[in-house]
């Protein structure tokens, strides 16, 4: 956690107030990772990515896991389409049995999965340096058998250009799933990023001597630095040790720090390291009434990603 704010200083610290306007245009704006794709593609973009959660214990002992995300998604006008791919690493079996009241050694679950279609309604600009989004979409959250959960609601975001070329963007996402019991609601997820735009961080770089100055058009790197907060319901299979067909509440908190490095137009790869805080696994019955919850100590982690624009 300090290692972050300590690089986020620096890197803000590098950036003189004098620098020209960048004179952002629709389309043209730093990407925000925590948030989905906002810009109307009228060609196709594909995304690859993979995260991975280093293995932690629970609070009080009695076992640990390992996550791993795998997922892709497309974009194509108003629409994006994403799924992905959950994988735990349970460690020390018998403990998790103990943990969880089960007679013998078990894995709580081996995956779960995220299936996600999105509709952009608004996307636009104001007063010059504004920009909003919002997207309506559905969610299906499974362990094995879909659709599992189902949830329909909205995201969006604001976006604002704070200092030439520096953007700051909230976004927030709310997914109601059909009401099972007062205890069980759906997703809500929130985060806060930066982003800097490739021309404003190649200044930033030419200001303490790091690139010599660049010419009109060598703008391959932007950097990112998000905070979000997620609570995500998934339906658990019908043989599930712990609920079977019921419900499993996944919340965590990360900080990461991206680096998007831009090859030609039609590529980005982009990675970085994560820090995850605030976890814990919420137990709900088949009508979604809240059982238990465990807690998992904080974990580090990490983050890739390729982008292609056809």
């Amino acid at each position: 956690m300090v290692r972050f704010i300590i690089l986020l200083i620096f890197l803000l610290g590098c950036v003189p107030g004098a620098f020209a306007q960048t004179d952002l245009t629709m389309g043209n704006e730093p990407g925000f990772l925590v948030a989905a794709p906002t810009n109307v593609n009228q060609n196709l973009q594909l995304q690859a990515a993979m995260g991975y959660v280093g293995e932690a214990d629970f609070t009080n002992g009695l076992g640990s896991v390992s996550v791993l995300h795998s997922s892709l998604s497309a974009d194509y006008l108003i629409f994006h389409l994403s799924y992905e791919l959950s994988s735990f690493n349970w460690i020390d079996k018998s403990q998790l049995a103990r943990r969880f009241n089960a007679g013998d050694e078990i894995v709580p679950w081996s995956s779960l999965h995220d299936i996600t279609v999105q509709a952009r309604l608004l996307n636009d600009k104001f007063a010059d340096d504004w920009r909003y989004w919002v997207n309506g979409e559905v969610d299906a959250s499974f362990e094995e058998s879909a659709p599992g959960a189902v949830g329909v609601g909205f995201d969006g975001g604001l976006a604002y250009d704070f200092w030439d070329g520096w953007m700051l963007g909230i976004t927030a996402k709310t997914v109601a799933m059909s009401a099972l019991s007062s205890d069980l609601f759906g997703n809500v997820e929130f985060g806060i990023a930066v982003a800097v735009s490739q021309k404003t961080l190649r200044k930033a770089f030419e200001a303490i001597g790091l690139v010599e100055d660049a010419e009109a058009g060598t703008d391959t790197i932007g950097l990112n630095f998000a905070f979000s907060t997620l609570d995500k319901t998934y339906r658990l299979a019908a043989d599930n040790p712990i609920y079977s067909g019921g419900y499993l509440g996944l919340v965590r908190s990360k900080i990461g720090v991206y680096l998007d490095y831009l090859p030609n137009e039609n590529l980005t790869l982009s990675i970085g390291p994560e820090y995850h805080y605030n976890r814990k696994y919420k137990f709900y019955n088949k009508a979604g009434t809240y059982k238990s919850s465990h807690d998992l100590d904080n974990a580090m982690g990490g983050f890739a990603r390729i982008l292609w624009r056809f």
